[in-house]
């Protein structure tokens, strides 16, 4: 008996093909999923934040301990300090990047998201001008030419959107124009 319960009862586990499956033919909406990896980015962001603040408060009291180390002459302590100062700092150097790294990835995200609203509001824009082009024809015969260019640009801004060179490519503009920010970033500070 019990094992019939055991039969009755288990949940089915995926098995490799089932999850090769999931990860070639994903399930479900998208945009839920990207917006629960954007609270997992900032979630993490966080985290980071918090540990580059300890380690700073660390950086600080290591050196603190350093200069008082050198006031008394203690060149042994102060080597030592100094070395763990180092990988402090080091540390610190990742931990930022990382951040760095995983903001850069939450804004693309965030990009996607904002894209996706904009595009699923479009995508029925379209529809209804393929409609309205049919029953339009009727009384105004020079309708149909304007609904197919307005049609077509609808179009060509979906495929620009999702083309593998669209809106992330970097060219010489965007990086004129990254270089250009960082210099007033520098004049400002």
């Amino acid at each position: 008996m019990t094992d019939f319960q055991n039969t009755w009862n288990k949940q089915q586990k995926p098995g490799i093909t089932d999850k090769i499956n999931e990860t070639f033919n994903p399930q479900g909406a998208l945009k839920p999923k990207i917006q629960n990896g954007i609270k997992k980015l900032q979630t993490q962001i966080s985290k980071l934040d918090s540990m580059i603040i300890k380690l700073n408060e660390r950086d600080s009291k290591l050196f603190k301990r350093i200069v008082e180390a050198t006031q008394l002459h203690d060149v042994n302590t102060s080597r030592i300090l100094s070395k763990e100062l180092v990988e402090v700092r080091k540390t610190t150097k990742i931990l930022g990047n990382a951040r760095i790294a995983l903001e850069q990835i939450e804004l693309r995200l965030t990009t996607y998201h904002n894209l996706g609203d904009t595009i699923s509001t479009i995508m029925p824009t379209i529809g209804l001008m393929n409609n309205l082009k049919s029953s339009l024809v009727k009384f105004m015969p020079n309708a149909d030419q304007e609904i197919n260019q307005m049609t077509k640009m609808l179009g060509g801004f979906m495929t620009d959107s999702f083309s593998s060179d669209g809106i992330f490519s970097m060219d010489e503009t965007t990086n004129y124009e990254s270089e250009k920010i960082l210099q007033e970033a520098t004049l400002v500070a």
